[in-house]
């Protein structure tokens, strides 16, 4: 009911509002048996199956858990389905979202940065009707200038695809790093990580289609992306919000805030080096 992945038979959910749900619950039942029994004259026992396993055991079995939910990672259909809803429904898609692989975050990180990239390129060349020039220059017309623009795009789109992903592991591992060390929780890295990729689909989409209709003017464009950046820093509130779903809103509020600092300081850093 946390992150909305799809649990095996007798699996237990192990994200951090799962766990927190159980630990408060654990915490009421203490409370109330040793309100009803204060004196503790009640024997404690073990059940059979919690007894026998070794602490050796259970850490093998949740270590195949986890490694058979990592193996979990949707098929082409699902992917397109998850894409989809994440349009659709992006903060309902953030808050529960499914369970994808290393593989698919790094792709949806590699094509954003890619996209976005390729946007502030044509943003820095200035003036309008870049495709058209863009077209010339593949097709051996528009002289020199086209044909450096065209020789120019796929460098970007490589450059972009690979800053998407350095950006991918700044972003998540700031906050990863917030969630470690000031909200205490030892969610994995690669789990945190599910709900703020999701947060970056609807700026995917945005940055492509800002590629695509590069014939406007520059400044379209940008408000184009500055509106994408809301939408992805709501996002990725709803998305720490439910991670943090035992904190204080205020508190969560604060930590997103913190976490852009980090993260756009170090960015204006390396920008000005």
């Amino acid at each position: 009911m946390y992150c909305g992945r799809e649990l095996k038979q007798d699996e237990v959910c192990n994200c951090s509002g799962a766990a927190s749900h159980r630990a408060r619950k654990q915490e009421d039942n203490k409370k109330s048996k040793e309100h009803k029994n204060p004196y503790r004259t009640e024997t404690s026992y073990r059940t059979g199956y919690a007894g026998k396993d070794s602490k050796f055991e259970r850490a093998r079995t949740r270590y195949k858990t986890k490694k058979a939910a990592r193996r979990n990672i949707p098929d082409k259909e699902g992917f397109l389905r998850y894409i989809k809803s994440a349009l659709k429904s992006p903060a309902d898609t953030v808050a529960s979202p499914p369970h994808i692989g290393k593989a698919a975050m790094l792709i949806i990180a590699a094509v954003t940065g890619a996209a976005l990239w390729l946007c502030m390129f044509f943003i820095l060349q200035g003036g309008s009707v870049r495709l058209t020039r863009l077209l010339a220059g593949v097709m051996g017309f528009g002289g020199g200038e086209g044909l450096k623009l065209a020789a120019a795009v796929p460098v970007v789109i490589l450059i972009g695809a690979a800053g998407g992903i350095i950006l991918f592991f700044m972003y998540m591992g700031v906050f990863w790093l917030i969630n470690r060390f000031i909200m205490r929780l030892h969610t994995p890295f690669w789990e945190f990580s599910i709900r703020l990729i999701t947060s970056w689909i609807p700026f995917c989409v945005i940055c492509i289609f800002g590629a695509l209709i590069s014939i406007l003017s520059p400044v379209t464009i940008a408000v184009l992306l500055v509106c994408g950046g809301i939408i992805t820093a709501a996002l990725t509130y709803d998305a720490l919000k439910t991670e943090w779903i035992s904190q204080p809103a205020s508190k969560v509020l604060y930590a997103m805030l913190l976490g852009y600092f980090v993260l756009l300081a170090f960015i204006s850093h390396l920008i000005f080096i």
